[in-house]
């Protein structure tokens, strides 16, 4: 029997002691952005992870299916984490609870009506968003986490070195049931549509509660932060795309390797930027 090089890693942060949302003070429009993202983790990852289990009995490539196995568990993992931090959100944002109810319900509407095709497009789909927004944050390592809360880019971190590894097993197990283009184009546009809904209104209630919402340099920051996030996802919807195209393709960024080395000597606690 095949067994999966990807590794499943149990951490735990200690949430209780970070900074409660505003995570980086100097960029308010960042904390949020990233908040925003991750909010939806909590109800996305176990959708995912209930698509590839279901998936899995049609699979007939032991590797396949041994790197499904454990993608289910990375991904029960930062379900976990994710569901943490967002309470200790809501303790600072309470409105966020309205937020998260709506993408909960979203998904059951979708496990109830879409086929398992459609959801495993979708999940594939959304983990080549994830894969590039980790790229990104490596790039931006240093900019974005130094001297900030460490337990938030602790997490960040740990979630983004996990997404780089296992960026292909959403694509496999897609492939090992449908290898329709169209399908996956189509999975792939719904992951960057739901995605940019459910973030916008978050970014914009957690800058009003911090009151810099209504503030002309604040919107002037979220614009130009959109459009670099967006020039980043151009990059990763243009891969994906090219009727070739497999994840393994895309080079591994240094800042992976570095913490996955860095957790094999000393635990990812207390790592931060290098």
């Amino acid at each position: 029997m095949n067994e999966s090089k990807i590794e499943v890693r149990e951490i735990a942060f200690a949430f209780e002691r970070g900074a409660g949302g505003l995570w980086n003070a100097k960029r308010p429009e960042l904390s949020h952005m990233l908040n925003a993202f991750q909010l939806a983790l909590p109800y996305l990852e176990p959708y995912f992870i209930d698509a590839i289990k279901e998936a899995s009995p049609r699979i007939d490539d032991p590797r396949i299916k041994a790197d499904a196995a454990a993608f289910c568990a990375q991904e029960a993992n930062h379900s976990r984490q994710h569901q943490r931090y967002c309470r200790t959100l809501r303790q600072r944002y309470p409105r966020l609870a309205e937020y998260e109810k709506g993408i909960q319900q979203s998904l059951v509407r979708s496990r109830q009506e879409d086929p398992l095709a459609w959801r495993l497009a979708y999940t594939a789909g959304y983990e080549a968003i994830t894969a590039q927004l980790s790229r990104w944050m490596f790039q931006n390592e240093r900019a974005f986490f130094e001297g900030t809360d460490v337990h938030f880019g602790a997490l960040m971190m740990w979630h983004a070195a996990e997404e780089i590894e296992h960026r292909h097993v959403a694509f496999d197990v897609l492939r090992a049931v449908d290898r329709r283009y169209a399908l996956r184009a189509r999975g792939l546009f719904a992951a960057l549509r739901k995605t940019q809904a459910d973030i916008i209104p978050v970014v914009t209630y957690m800058l009003e509660v911090d009151g810099v919402g209504g503030h002309p340099l604040s919107r002037v920051r979220r614009i130009l932060l959109r459009l670099q996030l967006a020039l980043q996802l151009l990059y990763a919807v243009a891969r994906y795309l090219t009727p070739g195209y497999h994840p393994s393709k895309d080079a591994e960024p240094r800042g992976a390797a570095e913490w996955r080395r860095h957790y094999e000597r000393h635990g990812a606690l207390e790592w931060g930027p290098s």
